[in-house]
């Protein structure tokens, strides 16, 4: 599957939707990251990703995240400690499946919506939460940028008028 594909065949609106309804009314936190670069193991630049997102907080030891690289047509579904002790490997293999099995067909934005649904369920049997959450301001997809190892979520804040930035420092110092 292409990049270009996989995003004009997801429909982020009925995604974004499926998260947050999955996310309602529970402790857990989803995340879709959408990576530009190839990779070779999904798995790992899955972790990695999930510790970039701060997702291995106290608070996330029930986060998910769905990693999928479209260009190296590969995805990985992770997740904290205490979603693994109760949901167990086999509802992870699950999970991979019904991807796959979406993905092999193009039907991306279906398989994205199963797993969610699966997920949603998992997160109100074993987190419900005793309070409503304050989820104002996260982001629940990503898109991270090929050129950059940074994701798109963390923008750069802007430097406050008068200072310059690091790459006006390196630039004044070149030129001086």
């Amino acid at each position: 599957m292409k990049l270009k594909h996989f995003l004009n065949g997801v429909e982020h609106e009925r995604v974004l939707h499926a998260i947050r309804a999955a996310e309602q009314g529970t402790t857990g936190d989803i995340v879709l990251l959408i990576s530009h670069r190839r990779t070779n193991d999904p798995l790992a630049a899955a972790h990695k990703a999930f510790g970039k997102l701060h997702l291995k907080s106290v608070g996330g030891k029930n986060s998910l995240l769905i990693f999928v690289a479209p260009e190296s047509q590969k995805f990985a579904v992770v997740g904290g400690t205490a979603l693994h002790e109760k949901v167990g490997q086999k509802w992870w293999d699950d999970l991979m499946v019904i991807l796959a099995e979406h993905f092999k067909e193009a039907r991306y934005t279906e398989g994205l919506l199963a797993v969610l649904n699966k997920v949603g369920q998992a997160y109100k049997n074993h987190f419900p939460a005793a309070t409503a959450q304050n989820r104002k301001g996260r982001r629940d997809i990503i898109e991270e940028n090929a050129r950059s190892a940074k994701v798109a979520s963390k923008r750069r804040k802007p430097s406050p008028a008068g200072k310059p930035g690091k790459k006006q420092k390196r630039k004044l110092r070149r030129t001086s």
